[in-house]
């Protein structure tokens, strides 16, 4: 068995625990199919810590088909395969971030 659906599963109730808009045991049925989906669509990305939060997110505001579709063109299309594979786009965006906080937000930063 592929490990991402174990993955999921430590995940899924971790997934925005303390708000209870979006975090039901109809949505984590939900996030559980929308992710299980990719991996079987995807297995070469698969899953990723984080990706729970972009599904439970378009969840609430989208039917379960259309987050799967949407999570589809997120991964496959719009961001760069190493922004999830190897993280070094979720690094340089954090860069990004944190100059920005500094140059705009300095009493934050």
């Amino acid at each position: 068995p592929n490990p991402c659906f174990y993955q999921i599963e430590l995940d899924l109730n971790r997934t925005f625990s303390s708000e209870e808009n979006i975090y039901t045991k109809e949505n984590e049925v939900k996030m559980r199919r929308v992710l299980g989906a990719y991996i079987k669509r995807n297995p070469t990305v698969g899953y990723c810590q984080g990706l729970n939060f972009i599904v439970a997110i378009l969840l609430n505001v989208l039917e379960e088909e259309e987050a799967f579709w949407v999570l589809c063109q997120l991964l496959e299309h719009i961001l760069p395969l190493d922004y999830y594979t190897c993280m070094t786009g979720v690094i340089i965006d954090q860069k990004c971030i944190e100059v920005l906080l500094q140059e705009h937000f300095s009493e934050v930063y």
